[in-house]
């Protein structure tokens, strides 16, 4: 399709995919053809402003555009994404891809088989700052994040778990290196009828532990990612774009011991957009994407485990 504009469909005028038209309409080399909802007065008022066709059955769509993002509700996402795919059309899906793993292996499999597309969300794959803490976090041996927001409503189909913590799960497992070895894991619903907080503990297959701590129910923002290695001390912070390294300062004569270094500073990012780009030239170019589903299987499939046996501690509460 080297010679004229991809067209791209958006399935899901709800939050995200609003904010995924934005991104797709300015992108250049793509043309937002289509936005889906089977709202239709809610698709409407998303494609207006860009001139988009208003469908209200992503079936349709296959006439329409090349490629589509899927952001409807998760529970959606396999029989959506499924029928996109056998239709022939590249799929950007929002996280979590699905919500089994059986799931997510039938899609893969048949993006395969289709020689389809198939991106998955994971936005934070594309941040300077944690591409700079993997550089940064060789030799790991314990990880600890805490990912904290205010309760938006938003993500409540699904857990905390599948919503917020799968983002630091992958950073761990990128820093790690190894494959999971054991679970644990605590929480509970508070303000809906999913998991609103949650608390993990990993252990790799090379012995580096990881502890995760993810809720929708906090005040303040936090989205902080600490890696501890020998003689050396790394904190990403997210929400500051900011990459600290510490280590141990050269004492003597009586001196304590303490921890120097630097803080480095990253320019604020638009993530969704180089998403957007990133699907756009993979589906262009035929090329494999920055986050294809392949390469986020593990992560999906440690974070069910995760809420299996966070499952497993509340029913042993009852």
């Amino acid at each position: 399709m080297p010679n004229r504009k991809i067209r791209i469909a958006v399935i899901g005028a709800g939050y995200f995919g609003s904010l995924h038209v934005s991104k797709f309409a300015t992108v250049k080399g793509a043309e937002l053809s289509a936005v889906c909802d089977t709202q239709h007065e809610r698709a409407e008022a998303v494609a207006a402003p860009h001139g988009a066709i208003v469908v209200t059955d992503h079936r349709r769509l296959a006439d329409l555009a090349d490629a589509v993002v899927v952001a409807v509700p998760t529970v959606a996402h396999h029989a959506v994404a499924k029928d996109c795919l056998e239709a022939g059309l590249d799929v950007l899906i929002e996280k979590p891809m699905c919500e089994t793993l059986a799931e997510a292996d039938s899609l893969i499999r048949l993006a395969k088989r289709k020689k389809r597309i198939l991106q998955v969300g994971h936005l934070e794959r594309f941040s300077p700052v944690i591409d700079a803490l993997v550089a940064n976090a060789k030799g790991a041996w314990y990880i600890e994040s805490q990912r904290v927001s205010p309760f938006r409503g938003r993500g409540a189909d699904t857990t905390v778990i599948l919503d917020m913590m799968i983002h630091d799960l992958d950073h761990a497992m990128r820093v790690a290196g190894a494959p999971v070895a054991h679970v644990e894991a605590v929480g509970s619903p508070v303000l809906t009828e999913m998991e609103d907080l949650a608390s993990a503990r990993i252990r790799f297959e090379n012995g580096c532990v990881a502890q995760l701590t993810a809720s929708r129910i906090g005040g303040k923002i936090n989205r902080r990612l600490r890696v501890y290695q020998r003689e050396r001390y790394v904190i990403a912070d997210m929400a500051e774009h900011k990459l600290t390294v510490l280590h141990p300062a050269k004492g003597g004569n009586g001196v304590l011991p303490s921890l120097v270094g630097e803080d480095k500073h990253f320019p604020q990012t638009d993530l969704l957009l180089l998403q957007a780009k990133d699907f756009v030239d993979a589906v262009r170019n035929r090329t494999k994407p920055k986050v294809p589903a392949e390469s986020v299987r593990p992560v999906l499939a440690a974070a069910l485990e995760i809420t299996d046996k966070l499952r497993a501690w509340r029913a042993a509460w009852k």
